[in-house]
C-alpha cells in the first residue's frame, strides 16, 4: 500500500537509521532536515510513515524520536508494519467490493436509460451520482471501522511486547513532548509579537524626534 508517496519520493537524503523487516527496507529521516517540518509538526504530526508500495521511509521530528525511540525499535516496527500491510489489504478488498459492482450497475443503468428512457437521461444520471456518493460514504465508514479495529490490535500487541509500564511511560513522554513543543511555539510567537510592538514604538519615537 502506498503511503504519502509524494513525501516518500522527496526523502532522498541519507537516513539516520535503517532497518530491514520481512524483506522491507525502512529508512528513518529527521523531519527537521526537510521542508516538511512546519507542514506536519505544526499539526501535531511528529512521525509520518511513507511508502512506495514496497519499502518504507519514516519522517520523524528529532526530539520526538529521542523521547519515543523505544517505540521505533525493530520488534515494534514489525508489529506496526504488519498493521499497515493488513490495513492496505483490507482497504483494497473493500474498495473492490464496492467499486466493481457500482461501475457495472452504473453502466447498465446508463445503457438502459439511453435505449428506453432517453428523455429522462439527465435525471437518471444525477440519481446515479447520488448513489455513487452514498456508496463511497458507506465504504469509507466500513474501512475506517476496520482500520480502528486493526489499530487497537496493533497497539495491544505493542503494549504486550513493551510491557504496561514502559508503554504507559512512552504515552506520558509523548504527551509531554506535545506540550513542550507547542508551548515553545506559543512563547516564540509571543516574543515575535513583542519585538514587532517594540519596533513600532521605536519607530514612532524616532519620527517624533525628527519632527522636532
Amino acid at each position: 500500500m502506498k503511503l504519502n508517496p509524494k513525501v516518500y519520493k522527496q526523502l532522498t537524503g541519507e537516513p539516520f537509521e535503517t532497518q530491514e523487516i520481512n524483506g522491507k527496507n525502512i529508512e528513518f529521516h529527521y523531519m527537521n532536515d526537510t521542508p516538511f517540518l512546519f507542514q506536519f509538526a505544526s499539526k501535531g504530526r511528529f512521525a509520518i510513515w511513507t511508502s512506495d508500495g514496497n519499502d518504507y521511509k519514516v519522517l520523524i521530528e528529532t526530539k520526538y524520536y529521542d523521547v519515543m525511540k523505544d517505540f521505533y525499535q525493530e520488534e515494534v516496527n514489525m508489529i506496526w508494519l504488519s498493521f499497515l500491510e493488513r490495513v492496505g489489504a483490507i482497504s483494497k478488498k473493500i474498495n473492490m467490493m464496492f467499486i466493481i459492482p457500482t461501475l457495472i450497475f452504473y453502466v447498465l443503468i446508463a445503457v438502459v436509460s439511453t435505449l428506453l428512457f432517453p428523455e429522462l437521461m439527465l435525471q437518471i444520471l444525477l440519481f446515479m451520482i447520488v448513489i455513487v456518493v452514498i456508496s463511497n460514504m458507506f465504504q469509507g465508514r466500513i474501512v475506517n471501522k476496520r482500520v480502528k479495529e486493526e489499530n487497537k490490535l496493533a497497539q495491544d500487541q505493542i503494549r504486550e511486547f513493551l510491557g504496561n509500564s514502559e508503554f504507559d511511560e512512552l504515552v506520558k513522554a509523548q504527551e509531554e513532548h506535545y506540550k513542550e513543543y507547542f508551548k515553545f511555539n506559543v512563547e516564540e510567537e509571543t516574543t515575535i509579537e513583542e519585538d514587532k510592538t517594540n519596533n513600532i514604538e521605536n519607530s514612532e519615537d524616532e519620527d517624533g524626534t525628527k519632527s522636532d
